[in-house]
């Protein structure tokens, strides 16, 4: 069992990093916006996807060679997210997915309990900042569906929090991609580096805070 679980993660990596690739070589297209909103979305439901890192990337190609369009990526982004989110909360209402193999591993597990906690004393806050943190797009998402938190709030929560996401990954890329004498290469490897030691900053920031009434 253990084998194919291996085999079936090498095969999700590979087929993450093809479309990571794939958008990444469309990104003077137009096809590049719902490309990326749909890889946002399904990010809602399977984390390995690097979702945050594809929009850095192309916020810093948006600031090197002005395509793609900041504001559009930001858009495209956004609506993902939402989609993503509202696609994940119905699932798990309406087809039992928080009994799927994914959610069934004791990490995921123990970041579920630990999300539905969150969502119980700091529900605002913990929607909009669980994007930073491992695991809890995903488990906030699912928790939120179980509690329930009603669908109207929960979308505009999801709303509040894909905004700052969004903003967030588009924002680094581009300031990267402004830094002066760097080739589009460079820009792009600096600005998914600086994301990448940035959401490890805020999330154990968001941890900290989050377990002080605990």
């Amino acid at each position: 069992m253990a084998a194919v679980r291996r085999l079936d993660e090498a095969r999700e990596r590979g087929f993450t990093v093809q479309a990571f690739k794939d958008i990444m070589s469309a990104a003077d297209s137009g096809w590049v916006y719902p490309l990326g909103a749909i890889f946002v979305a399904l990010s809602a439901i399977f984390p390995p996807i690097p979702t945050t890192s594809l929009f850095v990337a192309l916020g810093a190609l948006s600031a090197t060679d002005n395509l793609p369009n900041g504001f559009l990526l930001v858009a495209a982004m956004l609506a993902g997210a939402v989609a993503g989110d509202l696609g994940a909360y119905e699932l798990v209402r309406r087809r039992d997915m928080a009994n799927w193999r994914i959610l069934r591993g004791p990490r995921t597990q123990k970041a579920l309990h630990a999300s539905r906690e969150r969502l119980a004393k700091h529900a605002a806050s913990w929607v909009l900042t669980s994007r930073f943190v491992p695991m809890g797009r995903l488990t906030m998402n699912v928790a939120s569906a179980i509690t329930p938190v009603p669908r109207g709030r929960f979308v505009l929560y999801s709303l509040a929090a894909g905004i700052l996401w969004s903003a967030y990954s588009v924002g680094i890329g581009a300031l990267s991609g402004l830094l002066p004498g760097l080739s589009t290469e460079f820009a792009v490897v600096i600005a998914i580096a600086v994301s990448l030691l940035l959401g490890r900053a805020i999330s154990a920031g968001v941890t900290w805070y989050l377990q002080l009434d605990d």
